[in-house]
């Protein structure tokens, strides 16, 4: 389907919203 495609580029924008809100807490 469609929905691997859409996990696997969501992840990378989870990653970097993860990452820069730990920054931002730090």
């Amino acid at each position: 389907h469609f929905n691997k495609y859409l996990t696997r580029r969501r992840r990378i924008e989870i990653a970097h919203t993860l990452c820069l809100s730990e920054r931002q807490i730090k």
